[in-house]
């Protein structure tokens, strides 16, 4: 009877087991990179900038709040010159507005520089005077409303603001 039991318990073990080996949790994380081994533009603290930001808005007239942080060009070679520019212009859409809502053009600016479709030269010399090694100087990166005031139509509204920065052959 014992030798019975023993193989009982063996098989209530196995199953149990087994139980436990199909109940398993499987985690999966999407991992990628954008990867430019010449520059990357990050926030100030070397972090990746959001995917996403909310332009708050301001009833009474004063419009969309803007938007600002603090980011550094990470360089391999600060001797460099670099170019910026935006690969469009920079406007919200609605996507989902009352009719008749219009575009909201958007101004986009570098270290106080206006940004938009032409590139402009930002000199290795100015930008790299910095305690980071292969980084630039903190420059604020601002996005704004380009003629503040109301929106006179409700909804939500969307867009990209796409920055293409570039390493200039050499400095000039």
């Amino acid at each position: 009877m014992s030798h019975i039991f023993k193989k009982a318990a063996l098989a209530v073990a196995l199953v149990g087991a087994s139980l436990s080996a199909n109940a398993a949790v499987e985690a999966n994380i999407t991992v990628w990179a954008n990867v430019d081994p010449t520059l990357s533009l990050l926030k100030a603290d070397g972090t990746a900038l959001p995917d996403a930001v909310q332009l708050v808005y301001r009833a009474g007239g004063a419009g969309l709040a803007p938007w600002s942080e603090d980011v550094r060009i990470f360089t391999n070679d600060v001797e460099k010159d670099v170019t910026v520019r935006l690969a469009a212009d920079a406007v919200l859409r609605p996507d989902l507005a009352a009719p008749g809502a219009q575009n909201v053009d958007l101004a986009v600016s570098l270290n106080g520089r206006p940004l938009d479709t032409t590139a402009i030269e930002f000199a290795a010399a100015d930008l790299f005077e910095s305690a980071i090694p292969g980084a630039s100087i903190a420059m604020p990166l601002r996005v704004q409303q380009k003629t503040s005031g109301e929106i006179s139509h409700a909804g939500l509204y969307s867009g990209t603001v796409a920055l293409v920065v570039a390493q200039s052959a050499g400095t000039l």
